[in-house]
């Protein structure tokens, strides 16, 4: 599909979603999408490269002044949750860690090699407080999700990723008193996806529950 970055993409608001967003999770890592760019640098310039662009520029700061940001949905056990896009480095095949001996904490599953580099993996069951009975089918992880923030980097199982979603602030609304003290501790608020509740986590808060966690 051309320009399929602006339709069924991150840019684009059709339905259904580009499938490769699992994988890739951005247009910008997408083969299609480095192609196309790869393309424009090597053409001639035109009228139509110029609207094209003008178009692009004029939508990115439409999106800032309106404040909207991209946000990654995932599943922990029967929680819907969801963290900003830039956060996440990629997304990965389950795998297994290796526990470290005589480490207590419970949040701290062990080290996992990813990609040939040594990383933490971490729970979010566990630090988000979600408790739930795990199935014998469901003791292993579908996915692997890796986050960065600049300094550290973490890794951790997810039941399922549903892909990107464009979320404004307004549509936030105040976590419900039946949610556990620990999970809305990390939560900024909940939002509709599918006539569901989805928390967006606070990912400052998560990243310091996380530090904070292993040192225990």
């Amino acid at each position: 599909m051309e320009n399929c970055w602006k339709i069924i993409g991150v840019w684009g608001r059709e339905t259904p979603r580009c499938p490769e967003l699992e994988k890739v999770i951005h247009c910008r890592n997408c083969e299609i999408f480095i192609r196309a760019g790869r393309r424009l640098l090597d053409r001639d310039i035109d009228d139509e490269y110029r609207r094209e662009w003008t178009e692009i520029i004029a939508a990115a700061k439409e999106q800032e002044i309106v404040g909207t940001f991209s946000v990654v949905i995932f599943r922990v056990g029967k929680e819907l949750l969801a963290l900003r896009t830039q956060l996440f480095a990629e997304i990965v095949e389950s795998a297994r860690f290796h526990s470290i001996p005589h480490h207590k904490s419970p949040v701290l599953k062990g080290i996992i090699n990813v990609h040939g580099e040594i990383q933490l993996c971490v729970c979010l069951r566990t630090l988000l407080g979600i408790n739930e009975k795990i199935t014998e089918e469901r003791k292993i992880p579908k996915r692997m999700m890796v986050i960065n923030d600049g300094a550290d980097q973490w890794v951790f199982p997810v039941d399922e990723v549903y892909g990107i979603y464009p979320l404004h602030p307004g549509l936030l609304e105040n976590i419900p008193v039946t949610v556990s003290k620990t999970a809305s501790t990390y939560s900024r608020g909940i939002f509709q996806w599918n006539n569901s509740d989805v928390a967006f986590l606070d990912d400052e808060r998560l990243l310091y529950g996380l530090a904070r966690s292993i040192k225990n």
